[in-house]
């Protein structure tokens, strides 16, 4: 008994040493897509290292604003690109042709400008903050401020007003909600509370006496417990615990009924309560990175979630409740214990995010079919050795990540992926690519890297928006290398050290 708690921290060591070594190369994913251009890429790639490892946030977040640096340069450039195009449409009729394609280019530019699926950016011009939508157009409603800061994963930033004292909170329909940060300027017309990292030990009994409050940000504090009084704030919408020692929630939690959005994250919380279930409007829920080992059927009473994120639990399944969560667009589940699927998974008709990377899953239900919407399917460092035919009617999937794992084969159906945009499959048992790989139109970037493959189809040549192909650390015969260099001549092909540029 005595060698238990010595083999658990050995896994935890092992685990932990794992994600940092895959933090490290995610992250140097990020920085070439970042040199070559590719800003989605490269936002995407941050994000996911941040998620091997939560405590470089920071660093993320750095990275991530140097993206956002370069695009600003790019949008002014293609913004000026633009208006010269514009002007010379206008000006010389002749050279219409050579101008239109400029205009084409520039508005390609703008395009790129755009990264955040479905949320709003953040932009600073002539002395004042405002926010863009995907078109890198202002949000009128969305208005102008003093100071600002990007929408946090609530969906709140913070904002000033010219010549206004009062700090607001605001979030994305354009409502301010006046905030507080300390116990003492806590008054009636105050809406929003942030105590986080106050090093407090229990929660402060004033706050159970401003039911007005809306928004509740606790977060980083030491406290162990969660006062029943909890219940009193029904007008509460916004709930973050994440880094508190709390090891439980109150029953009195499902009086909460207006509030959608509730982070756990990094607490000691093994277990929810049956009450979980009453918290009707309740769309995000982050229970990452705690030693929760279950869910409670209840879960399946949550019919508005959206966003559920069991990252690092100690989930070994998902109750077949989880079926009823018909408005579950993101599921979470990398560096779980999950082994398996349930077959209610196909009833989740709106997901668009599965993630389940480096969990000992060994198989994909065929319901994965079933999943119309799925845009992004992670499976790297899982037990995979084969995937379901069904994987083909994934009609609106664009990454498909099987990095790390035992494939030998792909089906034919991946053939039928008409919208995937990039395929990893580093690292996999593959000694051959199926000749429908030349179906996959809309490829840009796909990854082979480390895995036995001595040739690639001639049919390859067929995909004409491949720009990236990785094939490093493959024994592909310099003879062959030429081959595939020549099938693919506008695309950017890595062969160990060697990079062969359009």
């Amino acid at each position: 008994m005595k060698q238990l708690p010595i083999l658990l921290l050995a896994l935890f060591l092992a685990t932990t040493a794992q994600a940092q070594n895959k933090y490290a190369e995610v992250i140097q994913q990020g920085d070439a897509a970042l040199r070559r251009g590719q800003y989605k890429m490269a936002i995407n790639k941050y994000f996911a290292a941040e998620a091997f490892d939560p405590s470089k946030k920071a660093v993320v977040q750095g990275k991530v604003n140097r993206v956002f640096d370069k695009i600003e340069a790019l949008r002014a450039e293609a913004d000026k690109a633009k208006r010269q195009a514009e002007d010379a449409l206008a000006q010389v009729k002749e050279e219409q042709e050579k101008t239109e394609a400029a205009l084409a280019k520039a508005n390609k530019l703008v395009d790129a400008f755009y990264f955040y699926a479905g949320r709003f950016a953040l932009a600073f011009k002539n002395d004042k903050f405002y926010f863009i939508d995907k078109d890198g157009d202002p949000v009128v409603k969305l208005g102008d401020w003093e100071k600002a800061e990007q929408f946090d994963n609530f969906g709140f930033a913070k904002v000033k007003k010219w010549g206004d004292e009062q700090s607001l909170l605001f979030d994305t329909l354009g409502n301010t909600y006046p905030v507080a940060y300390t116990i003492e300027d806590l008054k009636p017309d105050i809406t929003a509370l942030d105590l986080s990292g106050k090093d407090l030990q229990q929660v402060p009994e004033e706050v159970f006496q401003h039911p007005q409050l809306k928004i509740l940000f606790l977060n980083g504090n030491p406290f162990q417990s969660m006062p029943a009084q909890i219940g009193e704030l029904k007008n509460l919408t916004s709930l973050d615990l994440s880094l508190t020692q709390i090891t439980s929630l109150p029953e009195q939690i499902g009086e909460l009924k207006k509030l959608t959005a509730l982070d756990l994250n990094k607490t000691e919380i093994s277990s929810l309560p049956e009450q979980i279930g009453e918290l009707k409007n309740l769309t995000y829920l982050d229970l990452s990175l705690t030693p929760l080992t279950n869910l409670p059927k209840q879960i399946g009473e949550l019919k508005n979630l959206t966003t559920l994120d069991l990252t690092l639990t100690q989930i070994t399944s998902l109750p077949e409740q989880i079926g009823a969560l018909k408005n579950l667009a993101y599921l979470r589940l990398p560096f779980t214990q999950l082994t398996s699927l349930p077959e209610q998974i196909g009833e989740l008709k709106k997901l668009t995010a599965l993630d389940l990377i480096n969990t000992p899953i060994s198989s994909l239900p065929e319901q994965i079919g079933a999943l119309k919407n799925l845009a992004y399917l992670r499976l790297s460092f899982t037990q995979l050795t084969s995937l379901p035919e069904q994987i083909g009617e994934l009609k609106n999937l664009t990454t498909l990540d099987l990095g790390d794992n035992q494939l030998t084969s792909l089906p034919e159906q991946i053939s039928e992926l008409e919208n995937l945009t990039t395929l990893d499959l580093t690292n996999t048992q593959l000694t051959s690519l199926p000749e429908q790989i030349s179906e996959l139109k809309n490829l840009t970037t796909l990854y082979l890297k480390r895995t036995p493959l001595t040739s690639l189809p001639g049919q390859i040549g067929e995909l004409k928006n491949l720009k990236n192909l990785n094939l490093s650390d493959c024994p592909i015969p310099p003879q062959e290398q030429e081959k595939i260099k020549k099938l693919l001549p506008n695309c950017s092909i890595e062969f160990d050290n060697f990079i062969n540029d359009k």
